[in-house]
């Protein structure tokens, strides 16, 4: 798998960000000191539609190790970063509002202090305690324990804001610390009910509703039980973008129509997959899939060229995946994968093709 690179130039980012701060909109600032940390460089970085962290801004300490950024409010509420040398501080935003970090250069990201709102001093606590768990992540008892901690202090009165669904979504490397297709439905299930309540219009609700349906079916299989979670039913997260011929192409018209459909999210100009459309044609010629192709490429006379290639559905997002599509299916990393079963009904998320032949 392939983690996206940064999008954006950061030389850009600041380019546009004075130019909106030239409006006179409300927004938000992030400040701080870094101790021994004089003229590094610090960025501050978003996760954008497509989940990728994107550069929106950079600026060097000073003498003394202070920094400031300042930035345009937001539509909705957002997670944020700064990041020195690889290191990294997450910062929950939902308005206009002032943050304040304290750390220094060497002990970034593992030792600091963040203040300016609860949730804010909330997760540098969450993060705190993440990174002195991990080395325990492969003792199961401990796990559990740290996940009915974690819940219980950071996410069960959250009244679904974004922080509790950064955490339920957080990856340690390529594993989810809250597993779907374990006894961490329940966590599941308890966010996604909170979001339908008190955020119906959020981009992260639709999601977690799927997330939720399906990992209560998975464990009703296993265990041979039917139950109904309290979340309305989605039967599918619709995408609507143009295929190499700019016809316009719905996954709708796809699923649902009697066959298994991947909804697969690939860079179509990235060197791994071409073996990755190998792979998945072996189990579309064979008549198993049908496939809908989603690629975020900037290049897209080099997309529209590869894709006339392929004998599936393949469409661009116009937006490099800065655009809802990207959120609603909380695609993080590429290539990500979907399968909609025959009844049309989201069933796994897999991030390879071989996870996909395990779950058809």
């Amino acid at each position: 798998m392939k983690r996206i690179a940064r999008y954006f130039a950061a030389a850009l980012s600041v380019a546009a960000i004075a130019l909106a701060g030239g409006c006179g909109e409300k927004g938000f600032k992030i400040e701080g000191q870094l101790a021994d940390s004089e003229g590094e460089k610090v960025l501050l970085e978003k996760a954008d539609f497509s989940g990728y962290w994107t550069i929106v801004d950079s600026t060097r300490t000073d003498s003394k190790g202070n920094f400031k950024f300042s930035q345009p409010q937001q539509s909705g509420p957002e997670i944020f970063r700064l990041t020195l040398d690889d290191k990294y501080i997450y910062l929950p935003v939902d308005s206009t509002e002032t943050l304040t970090v304290t750390s220094s250069k060497d002990k970034f990201g593992h030792e600091f202090e963040v203040a300016g709102t609860e949730q804010a001093a909330r997760m540098a606590q969450f993060e705190k305690d993440l990174i002195a768990f991990v080395p325990y992540i492969n003792n199961a008892d401990s796990l559990k324990d740290f996940k009915r901690r974690v819940y219980n202090e950071y996410m069960h009165d959250s009244r679904g804001n974004v922080m509790s669904y950064y955490i339920l979504t957080k990856t340690i490397g390529n594993r989810a610390l809250f597993d779907p297709a374990t006894e961490d439905f329940r966590y599941i299930v308890a966010v996604a009910n909170n979001f339908q309540q008190f955020r119906p219009d959020d981009a992260h609700t639709p999601f977690l509703l799927n997330l939720a349906r399906a990992a209560q079916r998975h464990h009703n299989d296993q265990n041979g039980i039917r139950t109904v979670i309290n979340a309305e039913e989605i039967k599918m997260l619709e995408i609507a973008l143009n295929d190499e011929n700019g016809k316009e192409k719905k996954l709708s018209e796809m699923v649902g129509k009697g066959k298994p459909v991947v909804v697969a999210f690939t860079l179509m100009r990235d060197g791994a997959t071409p073996e990755i459309n190998r792979q998945l044609a072996e189990l579309y010629n064979a008549g198993r899939i049908d496939i809908y192709n989603v690629s975020p490429d900037r290049d897209q006379y080099g997309w529209r060229e590869s894709a006339g290639n392929l004998p599936w559905t393949t469409v661009l997002d116009p937006s490099a995946g800065q655009d809802k599509v990207f959120t609603m299916y909380n695609v993080g990393q590429l290539p990500t994968f979907f399968i909609y079963n025959a009844n049309g009904e989201l069933t796994a998320r897999c991030m390879s093709v071989k996870e996909i032949r395990e779950k058809l």
